[in-house]
């Protein structure tokens, strides 16, 4: 089964009247029923033209793609309407139907069928061959992002804060700050490597997170009798890009201001995010308040050195694969020792992350400037507490 969008647009058909695109459809429906006899042609949604056709034996890839092109050389890309020649553009997604895989009813096959035109309209050349992995990972990716909606709208209940400490590399005894980390309680659907990037491509309902959290950081901090480390806390560039994030930072922080020089804000590295405006003017903003700054997963990917130059960071956060490659890889090593040197020479304190071992230890330096993290100093806590009494 082939299904073809004309125009390559859901709304093609809007920019003629009903009677237009009538006739468009009609002519088209004609068109391809004489050129390439398919088994049942029609229409679904009333705009994507579907083809179907038999076969006594299952295609194979090569046999799909010869029957795209052959559709493909069939459409015309040209066409008279009313006294104007218009060109016709076409996407095209093809599904193969067999009694053993053929949805049980319509509209699961309906389902496919649009996620297939989606697919097809979202590719450079407007071709796409149904995946059934493909688009069972699509459904439990919108399940996902749909359970994070209902359970950030309702509070944040299901969310629980846990830390890792970082601690000086000169008394690794001693701890410097604590990592917020985020764990879901709806452990089905995984943990934050699973849900934090699909957050990424929701910014706002992001952002509810990164309130809801900090408001949590700012409840313990109230309840607690224990003395607060430093606290670091993962925002992302769109986070920073909101307008209102240094008016509701600080808001959330009125009645203890005294957090403000114990927070940082963390953010990854790898983004053309920072040079935004927004994001610059409340890094400024807040880093005037007392709040400071860090660049996460610095080495994973594209370093952006002109970041550090702008002063905005008082911390780099090494990506924990850097020190993982070092005992078998110079370039790893080399890049270790000179973001020794750099951190000093600009004046940053850096944070070497995933220590995980006495061998990971023995390769790093113990600097003032230098903290270290990792399982071999401590695993992830659950931020509990220690409620004040009286």
């Amino acid at each position: 089964m082939h299904v073809i969008c004309v125009g390559r647009s859901a709304d093609f058909y809007k920019f003629f009247d009903s009677k237009t695109s009538r006739i468009v459809k009609t002519e088209l429906h004609h068109y391809l029923s004489e050129t390439l006899s398919p088994r049942v042609i029609g229409l679904f949604e009333d705009k994507y033209i579907v083809l179907v056709f038999e076969s006594d034996t299952p295609w194979e890839e090569k046999k799909i793609l010869e029957q795209q092109q052959k559709i493909q050389f069939s459409l015309p890309h040209e066409k008279k309407v009313g006294d104007k020649t218009l060109t016709f553009d076409y996407s095209l997604a093809s599904m193969i139907l067999s009694n053993f895989d053929k949805p049980q009813d319509k509209n699961q096959l309906f389902r496919r069928m649009a996620y297939s035109v989606k697919k097809s309209l979202q590719s450079i050349d407007g071709v796409y061959i149904y995946n059934i992995n493909d688009y069972e990972k699509n459904v439990r990716t919108r399940s996902v992002i749909q359970a994070l909606h209902h359970d950030i709208k309702k509070g944040g209940t299901q969310f629980e804060l846990f830390y890792q400490p970082v601690v000086y590399s000169m008394n690794t005894s001693k701890e410097y700050l604590w990592e917020i980390l985020l764990r879901w309680k709806r452990t089905e659907f995984g943990g934050p490597g699973v849900f934090m990037p699909l957050l990424a491509t929701e910014p706002h309902l992001h952002y509810s997170l990164t309130i809801i959290i900090f408001k949590k950081i700012i409840e313990y901090a109230k309840n607690t009798q224990d003395t607060l480390p430093n606290i670091s806390v993962n925002i992302s560039h769109a986070d920073l890009s909101i307008v209102d994030f240094y008016d509701d930072v600080m808001e959330l922080t009125k009645l203890v201001p005294e957090l403000r020089s114990k927070i940082i804000f963390e953010t990854v590295e790898y983004s053309e995010g920072l040079l935004h405006s927004y994001a610059k003017e409340n890094i400024i903003a807040l880093k005037g308040a007392g709040f400071r700054f860090a660049i996460d997963d610095f080495g994973c990917g594209y370093s952006n050195f002109n970041l550090l130059s702008e002063k905005y960071f008082d911390f780099i956060k090494l990506d924990k694969s850097l020190l993982q490659k070092c005992q078998e890889d110079i370039v790893a090593n080399e890049t270790l020792k000179f973001m020794v040197k750099l951190s000093e020479r600009i004046d940053v304190t850096l944070i070497v992350e995933g220590v995980e071992n006495p061998q990971h230890l023995r390769l790093l330096p113990k600097k003032s400037n230098i903290l270290f993290q990792g399982f071999h100093f401590s695993k992830p806590r659950r931020l509990i507490s220690n409620v004040k009494t009286g």
